[in-house]
């Protein structure tokens, strides 16, 4: 299976990003999926957006991208962490078709 590359995009594109990064790659790989995650600042997204399948945003991202970009905040106060995760992870399998069995529920 083909590996989902997610990017996390924050104003600095050091600590928060590094934070969601770390929770996305722990839950993906619970998933049953395999990702890469890497991360950086959201003046970057328009350079870096296109090698990636997934934009994951603490910030708002004030460029038209065309990937699915998620609003990251959720994954750093807690508050719907669970709901953005398993969206994210419905949005990866949606993009390869994943047959693993498991499923976002």
């Amino acid at each position: 299976m083909k590996s989902v590359k997610i990017l996390v995009a924050c104003g600095s594109g050091v600590a928060t990003s590094m934070h969601v990064a770390v929770k996305l790659k722990e839950s993906m790989k619970k998933a049953g999926l395999k990702v890469i995650v890497d991360g950086c600042s959201v003046s970057e997204l328009p350079y870096r957006s296109g090698s990636y399948d997934i934009i994951v945003s603490n910030a708002q991202v004030p460029f038209k991208l065309d990937k699915p970009v998620f609003n990251a905040v959720p994954i750093l106060t807690g508050i719907g962490e669970d709901e953005l995760i398993e969206k994210i992870i419905k949005t990866a399998k949606e993009t390869y078709g994943n047959n693993s069995g498991q499923t976002a529920d």
